[in-house]
C-alpha cells in the first residue's frame, strides 16, 4: 500500500493500517502519514462500567526506539480513575520500560486499557479515585459516571448540536 506516492513507513505497517481492522471498544490511527510517531487513539466506555457511553480521545507519542521502548498514552478527555492521573498519565505496568514487550502493539495497548476501565488496579493512594475506590466504592462509581457524563459525554453532544446547525 502506498500513501501519496511513497511507501508506506514500516510503523504504519506493523501497527495494521493497511487493513485498519480495529477493535468495537477503541481505535486508533496517525495523526498525519507525514509523522510515524505521533498517533491519536479513541477508546469507548465499556458497558457495565461507569465509563458507559464515554467517547475518551488519547494522545499517542511513539518513542524513536519503538518497538523496543513503549509508547506514550495519556487521556486527552478528563477521566476519573484509579489509574489514571488528572493530568491523563495512566499507571499501567505494560507501559513501563521494564514490563514493556515490543511484541505489543497500540492496539493491544488500547485493549488493556480499555480492560483497566472495567476492573481497575490501584496500586496506592496517588490519587482521589484510589481513596474512594479502595474505601469507597458508591462515591467512587457516582463520581466517575459524573466525570464521563461531563467530559466525555457533553462535549460529543455540543458537536452533534453544532453540525445539526449547520
Amino acid at each position: 500500500m502506498e500513501e501519496t506516492g511513497e511507501m508506506m513507513h514500516w510503523i504504519f505497517k506493523r501497527e495494521g493500517m493497511e487493513s485498519a481492522d480495529f477493535p468495537v471498544c477503541c481505535s486508533y490511527g496517525p495523526v498525519s502519514w507525514e509523522d510515524p510517531f505521533k498517533w491519536q487513539g479513541v477508546i469507548l466506555g465499556p458497558s457495565g462500567s461507569p465509563y458507559e457511553d464515554g467517547v475518551f480521545f488519547l494522545s499517542i507519542d511513539l518513542p524513536k526506539e519503538y518497538p523496543s521502548k513503549p509508547p506514550h498514552i495519556k487521556f486527552l478527555t478528563k477521566i476519573f480513575h484509579p489509574n489514571i492521573d488528572e493530568d491523563g498519565t495512566i499507571y499501567i505496568d505494560i507501559l513501563e520500560e521494564e514490563q514493556w514487550k515490543p511484541i505489543q502493539t497500540i492496539e493491544t495497548v488500547l485493549l488493556s486499557i480499555c480492560s483497566l476501565l472495567v476492573d481497575p488496579e490501584p496500586v496506592g493512594y496517588y490519587n482521589t479515585s484510589c481513596f474512594l475506590y479502595l474505601n469507597y466504592w458508591d462515591e467512587y462509581t457516582h463520581q466517575a459516571r459524573e466525570w464521563t457524563r461531563k467530559y466525555a459525554m457533553e462535549a460529543l453532544q455540543d458537536l452533534d448540536q453544532d453540525s445539526a446547525e449547520i
